[in-house]
């Protein structure tokens, strides 16, 4: 997939109105400048409000009479599509076409930065469930897909914008069906194109939530994240330039990427406002970001949004401050550092290869039941980057998943914790020589001795601990079990002497097993995984992999990233993820050597930004 970037758009004066106020000579100005600065893909809305304006004429006692055009009372006897809203569309795409600029449409755009737009005759309807939405949606959807579909600068077919906003799906068979009835209509009209999900906040599993990210990645070719520094993320706790929230979105990306089984982009993010943050911050976030999601993997990175709407006094911008001071120019045209940054990024996308080599996942991160597995995945991915490893994530009922030498279980808890196959089969690994590293929230384990070398004397609940590690003081608290070891070699043991960290021997692989959630304990503390060293923990299980590094680094702020070339070429990064300057402090694997440096130097990284260098056989 070649890198998408770019930002999400409304038009400059009027934002969800453009449509019906639509300009071609000012969209084009628009673009020009957008192009200029960078933008290479937009993510645009065809509001469904206006492209299908169907009303309902109602009779006695409020019956219904018939469907009309809400803008001119005239009978509907067809898909009330606004031929003239088409043709608008039509002549955007050919705009963007011109300038050099790809378009992910999100053809259900009803719900928009906390308003609705839906067609006035589904007015307090479940637009997810009712029949008659399902049915106008579908007519609407198979018209503009069948009117546009020609337009060469339309690269991705997008379902909506957070369409889970629309309405509610009490069941996940509901928010399956909508899916499948928004995915079918599309690929009725079009099956040269892509679809991607455009959904956030994806729960998965059946215990989080009927939006799941299985379903989503079953029914849609890209899965998307929307991630700011908010709460829905765990973002909204510290700045958003210190590691955290600058590893978060890749970390999110990642998960849906893993759990759906199709690739990820970051499809949306932005910074809020300047209470959180300042104008230079956000051009930070926006830059680590996007060299993140370049070395890790994911498809592309589209910004929030292209201008500010702080001029405008209708909803939703009336409504909430943070939806007016998200774009990367201000209404007059006047760029921010986010610009800037756009524009620096776009040049360094033009240098590197398209698409870029894929990273190389050194483990996989296996999730568990009865915990928030979005926040357990992103944890045990920062701890995985500071440790200098890269993880893939899974979470599996059936024993299905990637063959890794290392393997995290985090902060398991709870009574079901994972299904058999999958403890089968990870077991079965670890005899076979992989490792298996677990950690706990007070979850229960069958063959709880056996595998980890221990025996248990009970639970402790509401513990609060220290320990030595490295010669620094470390505190924890949760759950814990009194240990009695019996196979296990003790690696770490807490003030009261009762084991932290366990390694036992199991078969020709090894188990080891944290007395505490590493991952919980740095995610639910605010500046949690720069304040504690728990990802030496994970360093620990990872040692053999680590040696083996054609470079690797002992900061925990520097991620470095193997991007393979072939066996004799590796594109290599070293970022950033902090908020301070950092002079690294890398060591290169002998054989290996520098060819070229693309981007940045050795001498310094700046705050989120990073290195990128060609290392090949000496």
């Amino acid at each position: 997939m070649k890198f998408l970037l770019g930002v999400n758009y409304w038009g400059r004066d009027f934002a969800t109105d453009m449509w019906r106020k639509y300009d071609g000579a000012r969209i084009r100005e628009e673009m020009k400048l957008l192009r200029e600065y960078g933008v290479r893909a937009m993510r645009v809305f065809p509001n469904w409000r206006d492209f299908q304006p169907v009303d309902g004429a109602y009779a006695w006692r409020g019956k219904h009479g018939e469907y009309v055009n809400a803008n001119t009372g005239m009978p509907v006897y067809d898909d009330g599509v606004d031929m003239e809203m088409i043709e608008h569309f039509r002549d955007f795409c050919r705009a963007a076409e011109e300038h050099g600029i790809e378009l992910v449409v999100s053809i259900v755009t009803g719900w928009m930065s906390g308003k609705l737009f839906n067609p006035p005759v589904l007015n307090g309807k479940n637009l997810i469930c009712d029949s008659e939405a399902l049915m106008w949606m579908r007519r609407y959807i198979h018209r503009f897909v069948r009117e546009l579909k020609n337009e060469k600068s339309i690269v991705i077919w997008d379902l909506g914008n957070e369409c889970n906003c629309l309405g509610e799906a009490y069941t996940a068979a509901e928010a399956h069906n909508w899916t499948a009835t928004v995915v079918d209509a599309i690929r009725s009209q079009d099956t040269s194109r892509p679809i991607a999900s455009g959904m956030h906040s994806l729960g998965s599993g059946y215990d989080m939530g009927a939006w799941r990210i299985e379903d989503q990645g079953e029914l849609c070719d890209i899965m998307c994240t929307h991630p700011y520094p908010s709460p829905t993320v765990g973002g909204d706790v510290e700045p958003y330039t210190r590691l955290r929230m600058t590893f978060l979105p890749t970390a999110q990306s990642l998960y849906y990427s893993g759990v759906g089984g199709k690739p990820a982009y970051i499809q949306e993010s932005g910074s809020f406002s300047d209470a959180i943050g300042s104008k230079k911050m956000a051009g930070d976030f926006m830059r680590i970001q996007i060299l993140s999601a370049l070395v890790n993997g994911l498809g592309g990175y589209q910004w929030w949004c292209a201008w500010e709407q702080n001029h405008l006094y209708f909803p939703p911008y009336s409504w909430a401050m943070i939806e007016r001071e998200l774009g990367m120019f201000t209404q007059d045209g006047t760029p921010k550092p986010v610009a800037y940054t756009m524009q620096d990024m776009a040049k360094l996308i033009d240098k590197v290869p398209s698409p870029f080599p894929k990273r190389v996942p050194d483990a996989v991160c296996i999730l568990t039941h009865d915990i928030n597995r979005q926040n357990n995945a992103i944890a045990s991915l920062i701890l995985g980057k500071e440790a200098g490893i890269d993880i893939d994530v899974a979470f599996t009922e059936t024993g299905d998943f990637p063959d890794a030498p290392l393997y995290f279980i985090p902060s398991i808890s709870g009574w079901q914790v994972i299904y058999r196959k999958t403890w089968d089969t990870l077991l079965e690994k670890a005899k076979n020589g992989a490792t298996l590293f677990i950690s706990t929230l007070g979850g229960h384990m069958t063959a709880f001795e056996e595998t980890v070398g221990a025996e248990s004397m009970g639970l402790l609940a509401g513990t609060s601990h220290s320990f030595e590690l490295d010669g620094k003081k470390e505190t924890y608290t949760g759950k814990e079990i009194i240990l009695s070891p019996t196979t296990a070699e003790v690696i770490y043991r807490n003030e009261e002497g009762n084991p932290v960290l366990l390694k036992n021997k199991y078969g020709k692989g090894y188990v080891y097993f944290c007395n505490f959630s590493p991952e919980q304990n740095a995610f639910n503390e605010p500046d949690g995984f720069n304040k504690h060293d728990y990802y030496k923990l994970y360093k620990i299980a990872a040692a053999d992999i680590i040696d083996k590094k054609i470079m690797r680094t002992d900061n925990p702020n520097l991620g470095v990233t193997m991007n393979p070339e072939n066996d004799n070429s590796c594109l290599v990064s070293v970022l950033n993820y902090s908020d301070k300057e950092i002079v690294p402090d890398i060591k290169i694997k002998d054989g290996w050597k520098i060819k070229e440096i693309i981007h940045g130097n050795l001498a310094s990284v700046p705050s989120c930004n990073g290195i990128i260098m060609r290392v090949v056989r000496a």
